[in-house]
């Protein structure tokens, strides 16, 4: 604050508009070093007013005054514009500075959920591992492995699974995937192709089609998956004539079992079943449910000595589905059948039939790949009499 004392005898001084106090002239200055300044000026402006106080220098004293009033103000108004102007500068920036960040955090995710794309590919759970947070979930949809996996320890677990099913892996993303970053929050989804080689046959080639779903956390500057989705929204083979393939070669075995139940081959009939297989005879004396080669060959021996001779057909041709290493034979068929225990009564009996195969590989003897029967429904719809 400049304080200016003024000897003039008056009290004050009208000059057009401006009433001056001519006993101290107060000026307010926010800053020292320009104060200084000011002080210096304003006293040899109150040296010169009370020298030019006259009727002949007041008109020249009035122009002098104004044009220091109207310096001052043009001079505050200049710096309150570069103020406002600085901010407004520096919003602008911070703004684009935000923009920036939040591009160069998605290219950030973006590239870490490739690169966890490519670590399945590659089949290297070291590698997949370091990408999870400590609680991280793993949500499986689809297939065998299908079920919800919290921690990294149970995570890793099924990813071993399913590297040791396939003997190589690539994939795609069928169109670019999406990221959105919002704070320390990330979030990618992608619709993915793998396709797939079984280490069990590997002349075949699969595809799966997986709607994957990634969620990331900031934690340390680097992005952790805190929640993953793995979808399969389709399964199949690489090309059509391979797939033609395998339904031919699972429909030639689902006749040729119903054959050897024909020719009451107990032997024939139990070569088609893996281990662990089950059937579950529906109806009729023999219902149950009989799990393992033992007491399915059991069953069939009970069936085998119940007739002396068995013919069948199928009603209409059988519906067969692939999926993957997996098939399935459903058909109704007709057993018409000579009693053992009176050779002139025969029978019809319908069964409404499903028979479930496992892939377990490429036999390089038979050129062909070695399903075996590890589920069966014979389900007896109807036993009747059969007219002379």
């Amino acid at each position: 604050m400049v304080l200016i004392p003024c000897r003039y005898p008056c009290d004050y001084i009208t000059l057009g508009d401006i009433a001056i106090n001519l006993h101290v002239i107060t000026v307010a200055i926010p800053n020292s070093s320009v104060e200084s300044k000011f002080e210096e000026t304003c006293k040899r402006f109150a040296y010169n007013f009370e020298i030019f106080l006259n009727p002949t220098n007041r008109y020249i004293l009035m122009d002098t005054l104004k044009m220091l009033i109207a310096v001052f103000v043009a001079s505050t108004v200049a710096l309150a514009g570069g103020v406002g102007l600085l901010y407004s500068d520096y919003g602008s920036a911070k703004s684009s500075l935000s923009s920036q960040s939040q591009a160069e955090q998605q290219s950030v995710v973006l590239s870490d959920a490739y690169a966890h794309w490519n670590y399945i590919a590659i089949e290297n759970v070291s590698l997949l591992q370091p990408q999870y947070a400590s609680n991280a979930t793993l949500h499986w949809v689809g297939g065998p492995l299908s079920g919800s996996y919290n921690g990294v320890q149970n995570i890793t677990t099924t990813w071993t699974k399913f590297f040791n099913l396939w003997s190589s892996v690539w994939f795609y993303t069928v169109s670019p995937p999406s990221a959105q970053v919002s704070g320390n929050t990330a979030h990618v989804t992608s619709e993915n192709q793998f396709v797939l080689v079984p280490v069990t046959n590997s002349a075949q080639v699969q595809y799966l089609n997986v709607s994957y779903t990634l969620n990331y956390m900031s934690m340390g500057n680097k992005w952790m998956i805190t929640s993953e989705t793995w979808h399969i929204v389709g399964s199949g083979f690489v090309s059509y004539e391979q797939q033609s393939t395998q339904i031919n070669t699972v429909t030639a075995l689902a006749f040729s079992h119903w054959n050897n139940i024909a020719i009451e081959n107990n032997t024939s009939v139990m070569q088609e079943y893996a281990p662990n297989a089950e059937l579950h005879w529906v109806n009729s004396t023999l219902k149950g449910y009989y799990n393992g080669t033992m007491n399915i060959s059991t069953v069939w021996n009970k069936f085998f000595g119940l007739w002396s001779a068995v013919w069948f057909y199928a009603e209409s041709p059988p519906t067969v589905n692939i999926h993957g290493n997996f098939g399935n034979v459903s058909a109704t068929i007709q057993f018409v059948v000579q009693e053992s225990a009176n050779a002139s009564a025969y029978k019809n009996i319908n069964v409404s039939y499903s028979i479930s195969y496992v892939n377990m590989g490429f036999d390089p003897s038979t050129g062909l790949d070695n399903y075996q029967i590890v589920g069966e429904v014979f389900n007896v719809i109807g036993i009747s009499p059969l007219p002379h």
